[in-house]
């Protein structure tokens, strides 16, 4: 058997091989991010592998969400099955006859054999075993079968898996994060390499894939371990030195179980419709089971790849904090441009068919989400308080015109707002600035506290009771557009008590 074709010069090489039988989990996804940035800030490359041999389960919808969930994390991989490369093909549905192969060389060799026996058959005898209080695995019958008994099976066309056949002693997984594994290898059966249909199984098809690969590093979810034992004797049987293996953590969910729907959303296309940057998600995930090593906790992806190492992995808990991710996001909204925010809320907008507010001129959408970035945990914070935009001139709430009649001088206040806003006409932010300013001293001047005239002045322009500060809503409709605002509120007021 020809070794892997490994130099000691050359940089890791780690990968990525995800079942496309569901949207791309935050667990996996997680997983796929530790390898990015140990492969990265490394200097070496990273493979992404479809391991899409459950034909019933896998589909190119979602294939599909798997990449590009990935390239909206920001990861990009250097082969796979979109881009291609000189270890593909990259789908194991593609693989066959390279899986096949391997096994006809462990069959010559005396490294596995052919077992005949039927489900059925196996069933049978494990429920026997079970009765008896003995533990099953599977007795090795086909292993004892005479040269005599194999070809009268074979004459009578049974159909044959191909068993991997374990050998005695010791099997020891070095392990990055958890040192040596040992485990006996009595306690591991004969397991299936090939299925009687002539597909591989999952700890050949890996195995394989690995070494035709060229993988230095393994870095997966500690539910991977036991397999790792597998995988060892496969590699060892292929003459084949191991890569070195790190088995993280699982990401749980508050009650320290597996994270599942029954937590909330578990998928990385459901974190981005529901408004989440791509940052924040990334920022979060890197912070499960890693440390920088001090208090940190807000990092660019760039930031991340100079950062990462590997004995920074920890093998604690990883539990997944919704309040916590909802932090970071609101840190890495204020770390966006009034610009880079808009552009980000636009297509929230237009999933909800805020036709309306898509129709404003840009540099007056970029003051209205401006004035509502405050008020966001995610994206789709954004489109309901951005209605207020769009409301005519004259609408005022009940809640609101309730409030503008208990303003006892409330004539009086919405003349000093006319005459201040009257005598402006700029609609930057100095001057809107300014406004607010000569509006709290002419309160002032008058004994008034200043929500006695900027409380009526919120009310007539916006009819709403809630919204952003005065100065966005100066900046937006400008001095003279206010005013105009305050005489409909006026004439909605007089219809009222008509």
């Amino acid at each position: 058997m020809a070794d892997s074709g490994r130099q000691e010069s050359d940089g890791p090489r780690v990968r990525f091989a995800p079942s496309p039988t569901g949207k791309l989990h935050l667990g996996s996804a997680r997983t796929a991010l530790f390898n990015w940035l140990f492969c990265r800030g490394s200097g070496g490359a990273m493979a992404l592998r479809l391991e899409d041999t459950d034909r019933e389960r896998s589909s190119e919808e979602f294939e599909s969400d798997i990449l590009h969930s990935l390239r909206w994390m920001g990861l990009d991989w250097d082969e796979g099955p979109d881009i291609g490369g000189d270890h593909g093909p990259y789908r194991q549905s593609e693989r066959m006859d390279i899986y096949r192969g391997y096994a006809d060389r462990l069959l010559e060799t005396g490294g596995a054999y052919r077992c005949y026996c039927t489900p059925e058959e196996l069933e049978q005898r494990k429920k026997a075993a079970i009765e008896k209080g003995l533990p099953w695995r599977y007795d090795r019958r086909c292993l004892e079968l005479s040269e005599q008994d194999r070809e009268h099976l074979e004459k009578e066309g049974r159909p044959y898996a191909t068993r991997f056949r374990v050998p005695e002693g010791k099997v020891v997984v070095n392990d990055l994060l958890r040192g040596e594994v040992t485990v006996d290898a009595s306690e591991i059966d004969d397991f299936v390499i090939l299925r009687s249909d002539g597909t591989a199984g999952f700890h050949l098809a890996v195995v394989v894939d690995d070494i035709t690969m060229d993988i230095t590093h393994v870095i997966r979810g500690d539910d991977h371990l036991t397999n790792a034992v597998r995988h060892v004797l496969l590699f060892n049987a292929f003459g084949v030195e191991p890569p070195l293996f790190l088995h993280h953590s699982l990401l749980m969910g508050p009650d320290g179980a597996k994270l599942s729907k029954r937590h909330g959303a578990t998928a990385v296309s459901d974190y981005r419709e529901l408004g989440y940057l791509h940052e924040a998600l990334v920022n979060y995930l890197a912070l499960l089971s890693w440390s920088p090593g001090d208090d940190r906790e807000i990092f660019s992806l760039s930031e991340l790849v100079r950062e990462f190492s590997i004995r920074g992995v920890s093998a604690g808990k990883a539990i997944f904090d919704f309040e916590k991710l909802n932090w970071l996001n609101r840190q890495h909204v204020k770390m966006r441009s009034d610009a880079e925010l808009t552009d980000l809320v636009i297509p929230f907008l237009e999933t909800a068919g805020r036709e309306e507010t898509l129709a404003l001129p840009r540099e007056k959408l970029e003051v209205a989400v401006a004035s509502v970035r405050n008020g966001m945990e995610t994206l789709t914070d954004a489109v309901e308080p951005l209605d207020l935009y769009v409301r005519p001139a004259g609408d005022i709430s009940g809640e609101a015109l309730d409030e503008l009649e208990k303003s006892l001088e409330l004539e009086e206040a919405l003349g000093v707002c006319m005459e201040t806003l009257r005598a402006n006409e700029s609609a930057d932010r100095e001057t809107a600035e300014r406004i607010v300013k000569l509006l709290r001293e002419e309160a002032k001047s008058r004994g008034w506290g200043a929500k006695k005239v900027l409380w009526p002045l919120r009310l007539a322009v916006t009819g709403l009771t809630v919204g952003p500060d005065l100065v966005y809503l100066i900046m937006f409709w400008g001095p003279g557009g206010c005013a105009e605002r305050i005489e409909a509120a006026k004439r909605t007021l007089g219809e009222q008590h008509e």
